[in-house]
């Protein structure tokens, strides 16, 4: 997958991406001729944990367009003790603008919910639409903090001991906790080799000499955050769809109202939905749903839909493949 480099104000950082569209599942350019559409992943695993949305063909009627954040996946680069919803809503912009995308819409999960409505703050003229899977809530409710700073230290012992993530050990605690915080520990078979094909990642990212950073990006990102003030929310000037996970363990729908109606408040148009018996990474235990919602989404906003591809492949196929994914089995049931 191709990577760009880009001089940041806090520093250079190698962002990994890709980019689909309706003809080839890595592509070296968007069609200029259909919109765009940028996905955000949440923490801990990186773009890959699109691959069941870019393999549905419905959206592949679009440019779908990922990276890895910083400290995530393939991206190479330090986050820094500045790290948070705005750098990274800067990296989004500066990106974008890098690969001659000026306009496009966002989706975001979970962290990548939070750094696309702050993108939409800070560069509104080139964010066309927001839909958010499992919203942050306004503040980091301190329970779910504490349970965030537990996956660290679990992770950041196990690091200090010499331990490694091939056998048991503290670090493997520390992905457990991912589990229950992501799927309720209960991955699917492809979370599963989403997370096999993320592990050798996950081990490079965050070694003995990058655990201040990987505390950056999985605790302080979340627990040092403030409200959004309804000023800054009147910024954002394009519609707004939160889907709420109803089986999420971290948070409950009154959180995703509340943000709501923040957004109400400043004037932004913002419609919630749920999905009962999703876990907090619903756009991979329950892609079928969330899919459906994006696509009634987007197209709402679209006077001229792009036509829909006979057959498309998911740029992430192979590399879940060799993480031991059975496509056939999982996809028959998906598709």
């Amino acid at each position: 997958m191709p990577e760009v480099t880009l001089k940041t104000p806090t520093g250079r950082v190698e962002f990994n991406y890709v980019i689909s569209t309706p003809t080839q599942a890595s592509a070296p350019s968007i069609d200029p001729a259909l919109p765009t559409v940028l996905f955000l992943h949440p923490v801990y695993v990186g773009k890959i944990i699109y691959h069941l949305q870019f393999a549905d063909r419905e959206l592949r009627r679009f440019n779908l367009v990922a990276l890895d954040l910083r400290c995530h996946a393939q991206t190479i680069g330090k986050a820094g003790k500045a790290y948070g919803r705005e750098v990274a809503a800067r990296d989004v912009a500066l990106f974008m603008s890098t690969l001659q995308i000026p306009r496009y819409h966002l989706f975001g999960m979970s962290m990548g919910g939070c750094i696309a409505l702050q993108t939409a703050i800070l560069f509104s003229s080139s964010v066309l639409s927001i839909f958010v899977v499992s919203s942050l809530p306004l503040t980091e409710p301190p329970d779910v903090g504490e349970g965030r700073q537990e996956i660290y230290d679990y992770w950041a012992e196990g690091v200090m001991s010499g331990e490694t993530i091939e056998g048991p050990s503290m670090m493997r605690d520390a992905i457990t906790g991912c589990l229950q915080l992501s799927v309720n520990g209960a991955p699917t078979e492809t979370f599963n080799a989403i997370l096999a094909a993320s592990m050798p990642f996950m081990a490079s990212q965050w070694g003995e000499d990058s655990l201040d950073d990987f505390r950056t990006i999985s605790v302080d990102f979340f627990t040092l955050r403030k409200a959004y003030t309804v000023d800054a929310m009147r910024k954002i000037a394009c519609p707004v769809c939160l889907v709420h996970c109803g089986a999420d363990i971290a948070y409950n729908i009154s959180t995703t109202n509340q943000v709501a109606d923040h957004l109400r408040s400043a004037g932004v148009t913002v419609e919630v939905a749920e999905i009962a018996d999703a876990a907090h990474f619903g756009a991979t235990t329950h892609p079928k749903e969330v899919n459906a919602l994006f696509q009634k989404f987007i197209l709402s906003l679209c006077s001229n839909p792009p036509p829909i591809p006979d057959h498309v492949e998911s740029p992430f196929k192979n590399q879940l493949i060799a993480a031991g994914y059975d496509s056939d089995s999982d996809e028959e049931d998906f598709f």
